[in-house]
């Protein structure tokens, strides 16, 4: 067996065993050459076959894990261990202090993997799907703060998400997000009721994703109607919303899928 980096020619004897890893397939046809673009594509061989594979990427000290995939005729044998372990020898090389990944919650044999090799979990998340056909019935929303309301909101340590990766929301990545106008704010009586981040798939065709920070029903109602609006402007086929909340305010096409926990080991 051997882990190296993927190469161009792997794609289709992989993409020929993650066909079926979900009951709709799976993403890895969609993404593959992005991943090859960035780098740190694994795959684990076993007689010039690959039959499992992997994605690292690096962000400021974190490295993040996904798209953890086996051969079914070869699960059980370590193959994921191996993965991850060669992802944390990368992170240690590139000077990271941090290793995570998502993990669904009902996946009872990745968490225990997990935590073997000594992940907790750090937080978790509830995936919804929002039909960008349904009808806006908000209230205008914000695209700006004072400077007293930023230092609050960086104050609460929040995490935001964007290609499926989870980010802190540091200082630089919240003007970033406040120049770009990604981030949304419904106030009400001078008091923010509702916070969130909206970021286009780097890897999905017409697909944003959102991330829910805080709020409660009318604000978050507000923001998913100027998401709506904005949906329709840019022809967005899919809209996705993360959030560490427990639960989201009824609202018209908003329907919850997957909760995940967001795992992560300090090295």
């Amino acid at each position: 067996m051997v882990v190296k980096q993927a190469s161009k020619s792997d794609k289709e004897k992989v993409l020929d065993f993650c066909k079926n890893t979900f009951s709709w397939g799976d993403y890895i046809a969609e993404i593959w050459d992005y991943w090859i673009s960035e780098g740190n594509l694994l795959v684990v061989e076993k007689n010039k076959q690959p039959i499992a594979i992997c994605h690292a990427s690096i962000y400021d000290d974190n490295l993040w894990i996904e798209g953890i995939r086996v051969h079914p005729k070869f699960r059980r044998l370590g193959h994921a261990k191996s993965l991850i372990t060669e992802c944390e020898k990368i992170a240690q090389k590139k000077n990271c202090t941090t290793v995570q990944m998502l993990i669904e919650t009902n996946n009872s044999n990745s968490i225990t993997l997990a935590s073997s090799l000594g992940y907790s979990i750090k937080d978790t998340w509830n995936f919804y799907s929002l039909d960008s056909s349904s009808s806006s019935i908000g209230q205008k929303v914000e695209y700006s703060l004072s400077d007293l309301q930023i230092k609050s909101l960086l104050s609460e340590n929040f995490l935001f998400v964007d290609s499926w990766r989870w980010y802190k929301l540091t200082k630089k990545a919240l003007l970033k997000l406040l120049e770009e106008k990604k981030i949304l704010f419904s106030i009400q009586n001078n008091k923010l009721n509702g916070i969130a981040t909206f970021c286009e798939s780097k890897h999905f065709e017409k697909t944003v994703l959102v991330t829910v920070l805080f709020g409660n029903n009318l604000g978050l109602s507000n923001i998913f109607s100027e998401i709506l609006l904005i949906s329709k402007q840019r022809k967005y086929k899919r809209i996705q919303i993360l959030t560490h909340l427990k639960s989201l305010p009824m609202f018209q096409g908003l329907e919850q899928k997957l909760s995940f926990n967001l795992v992560e080991k300090k090295l």
